[in-house]
Formats: C-alpha cells, structure tokens, sequence
C-alpha cells in the first residue's frame, strides 16, 4: 500500500504570472507618485536657490550702499530671473555699535520662504584724507 503521490514544489507558469501581475498592478501607482513629488521636489529646489541669490544679492547691496540700515522691519519687492520676489528685511542692532544683524525672509513656491542672516557694518565717515 505504499502509493506515490506527487506534491508539486514551487509556483506554475500561471501562479507566477498573476503574482507579476497583482504586483505590477500595486507598483505601477507608488512609481508614479514617486515620479511626481521628485519633479515637484527639483522644482522646490529651484526655487530655493534662486531665493538664495535673491536673498544674496540683497545683502551685498545693503553692504556696499552708503546708507546704513535703520532698525525695522521693511518689505518690499524685486526682480530676479524674470520673477517677482516678495522680501522681508528685519534689522536690528547688536552688541557692536557700529554693526547691524539682518535678517531676510524670500518668499518663494506656494508656501515656501528662505531666510537668511547677515550682519552690515557702519561705514566709517573719515574721508580718506584731504583735498586741494
């Protein structure tokens, strides 16, 4: 009575194929998510780095400007990149008399905004020596 029975090991061709299938089926959304938010992502950081040129340029205008920057708050806007860039300045005084810290706020994307810190110097008001 010994009688052989043959037990099958492993996946069919059919079995394997609606497992590929059921898998493709689950994959093929997460992909494309994943495909969107990186292009949404390359975009964000974009804009990021232009906001940090803006943010840049800024501050170097206010170091070489013959003015000294008043303690406040401002805002305003500029051009760059063939954009509008919507700023915030926040200027206030330090330890050093003769120094300012600032701080810029870029608005940039839907609800992105890049800071940046700064410090400005007072011009010195000697002449450089005299004239004839």
């Amino acid at each position: 009575m010994n009688k052989h029975i043959n037990r099958q090991s492993g996946l069919s061709l059919l079995e394997l194929l609606i497992a590929l299938a059921v898998l493709a089926i689950f994959i093929t959304p997460m992909l494309s998510g994943l495909f969107s938010s990186s292009i949404v992502a390359l975009g964000n950081s974009k804009d990021k780095t232009l906001a940090n040129f803006v943010a840049q340029n800024h501050l170097a205008e206010l170091q070489i400007d013959n003015e000294w920057p008043s303690i406040g708050t401002q805002q305003g806007t500029t051009e760059f990149a063939n954009r509008e860039w919507e700023w915030e300045r926040k200027v206030v005084g330090t330890e050093v008399e003769s120094m300012r810290r600032v701080t810029l706020s870029i608005s940039y994307g839907a609800q992105g905004i890049y800071t940046m810190t700064g410090f400005v110097g007072k011009k010195s008001d000697k002449g450089g020596g005299e004239r004839r």
